[in-house]
């Protein structure tokens, strides 16, 4: 599981009570923090372990390459690209992944299993399926990711389904349980899968019950 965010309070917190695989991020979650692309990627590592996502901008093929060229000369084995399953980005991804250096690439705005196909005939290493926008739009996101991975699993393509774009914990379960390999999720949903009222409730029980016994065996009650 990656959080999807750019704000180091964030990340802070939830990598320290999930193990997460890392961190993604893209130009909206960026424009929230009011830094420079370089400089808030640059706190991130700081802040985190694992692969961090940067998407790659650009209307056309020569805009997105050389965009991706930026983000790869910060120079950390960790950043990853996230470039769009449009024309001009499988473009460039075709192009990046025919090199011997090729990066980590993530294509992102995936909203069908034929755009997968394309993906995985691309050498992505993983696509982002939007799946709240996806129910939003009158497309199920699961049947979706269900499809896509029966294909990559017949075709043998080694490229991971991450789901992103979530706005309950339910969609979360329901698409790793549709097949997606891995997610990405906000902070709140985060924090939302670790706080339960049940879970709290019992936990606070535990706790006066434990005063209460330390208080029998030391006969002294305040």
């Amino acid at each position: 599981m990656f959080i999807d965010t750019a704000n180091l309070s964030e990340i802070k917190e939830g990598f320290s009570f999930a193990d997460l695989k890392g961190v993604t991020t893209n130009p909206s979650i960026l424009l929230k923090e009011g830094k420079r692309r370089e400089q808030i990627i640059s706190e991130i590592l700081a802040n985190s372990t694992g692969t961090v996502f940067v998407q790659a901008v650009g209307s056309h093929y020569e805009d997105m390459y050389i965009d991706c060229q930026r983000i790869l000369a910060l120079n950390d084995d960790r950043i990853a690209l996230k470039i769009p399953a449009n024309v001009a980005g499988l473009q460039v991804i075709k192009e990046l992944k025919s090199k011997s250096d090729a990066p980590v690439i993530l294509a992102t705005a995936v909203f069908s299993a034929d755009q997968g196909i394309l993906c995985g005939l691309a050498g992505c290493d993983y696509i982002a399926p939007y799946i709240n926008r996806m129910e939003n739009n009158n497309i199920n996101p699961y049947e979706v990711v269900r499809e896509t991975r029966k294909i990559y699993d017949d075709q043998g393509f080694p490229t991971q389904i991450l789901g992103a774009s979530f706005k309950n914990t339910n969609q979360v379960v329901d698409i790793l349980v549709a097949g997606a390999h891995t997610v990405t999720v906000p902070f709140e949903i985060l924090r939302n899968m670790a706080t339960k009222e049940l879970a709290a409730a019992s936990v606070d029980r535990f706790n006066r019950d434990w005063e209460e016994l330390q208080c029998d065996l030391e006969l002294v009650c305040e």
